[in-house]
């Protein structure tokens, strides 16, 4: 980042107190110092340094210089970032987190288009449950995230990728399964209290999804296993453990013979949306920015 050396004296003296301390700690002469802030206090006309307090501090002009210098170093900072943009972003680094699930059926959908056009870019994943996800991006420690809503937090904005349906998996050596499913046939969720489920670990994004859908129609399910793999889950329900609820991705990425019936969840509230979040206030890079860009572009493409 540009400094303007003017506020580093400044903000010295105002530290230390005194003329002669701060041109110590900054390693300059103290004439040298002292002129510096009078050639400074002749451009602005005024002064910027309260002289007969002890010890020294900032005139209200000197408070307010430092203000508007600050807020101008922000400004060439956010203008040095849009420059590098332009140049084609020849190199950089860019931190994605993503949920285990998602990295697995979503990311490869467009993460190798980013990285085959811009191969200057480092990519670092960073695969953590959506809680977690949720504060590296608000800790600034990571730059974007593929994750799936609810998003409560009020700081973290996101962009619509695509969304997809939910299925409830019903095992056919269950007594709720039918042998002659009719396509798109829906199930009466009610049904499913007490019963037993195999879910993915708590603080994942589908296992806060299963548990809205479960709150929404007073299901008290009965866990009989927890993973940390859709996938996973999927395959022990169609081999008859127990009920489980997966994404449309996961079921259309397994190679598997389906001999359990596949319940669709409808209603519009109950469809898994999937998006790319970020924080608030963050001063996005051009990497995050272009990522975002080719990722939603990639998803209308695929429509």
């Amino acid at each position: 980042m540009l400094k303007d050396i003017r506020t580093d004296y400044l903000k010295a003296v105002a530290e230390y107190g005194s003329i002669s301390q701060a041109a110590k700690a900054l390693f300059i002469s103290q004439p040298y110092l002292s002129k510096f802030i009078k050639t400074l206090e002749e451009e602005l006309g005024v002064e910027v340094l309260n002289r007969q307090a002890s010890p020294m501090s900032l005139t209200y002009a000197g408070e307010r210089y430092l203000y508007y210098m600050d807020d101008a170093e922000k400004i060439i900072q956010k203008m040095l970032i849009e420059l590098q943009g332009i140049s084609n972003m020849k190199k950089g680094r860019l931190k994605i987190g993503v949920s285990p699930i998602l990295a697995t059926y979503t990311l490869y959908k467009f993460l190798p288009y980013f990285m085959k056009r811009y191969v200057g870019i480092e990519i670092e994943l960073v695969e953590e449950s959506a809680a977690t996800l949720e504060s590296l991006l608000l800790q600034n420690k990571i730059d974007v995230c593929v994750n799936s809503l609810p998003i409560t937090n009020p700081e973290i904005l996101y962009e619509h990728l695509y969304e997809e349906y939910n299925y409830i998996v019903i095992p056919s050596n269950h007594s709720l399964y039918k042998k002659n499913l009719l396509e798109g046939e829906e199930l009466d969720l009610t049904l499913l209290d007490g019963e037993k489920f195999i879910l993915v670990k708590p603080g994942l994004g589908l296992r806060r999804f299963t548990d809205k859908v479960f709150a929404f129609y007073n299901i008290r399910p009965r866990i009989v296993l927890e993973t940390l793999n859709a996938e996973n889950a999927f395959r022990l329900a169609n081999n008859g453990v127990a009920i489980t609820l997966v994404p449309q991705s996961v079921i259309e990425s397994v190679a598997l013979k389906v001999d359990a019936n596949l319940y669709p969840l409808k209603s519009l509230e109950f469809k898994s949306h999937i998006v790319i979040s970020y924080q608030k206030n963050a001063q996005l890079t051009p990497a995050a920015l272009a990522f975002i860009q080719m990722a939603k572009e990639r998803f209308r493409n695929l429509e």
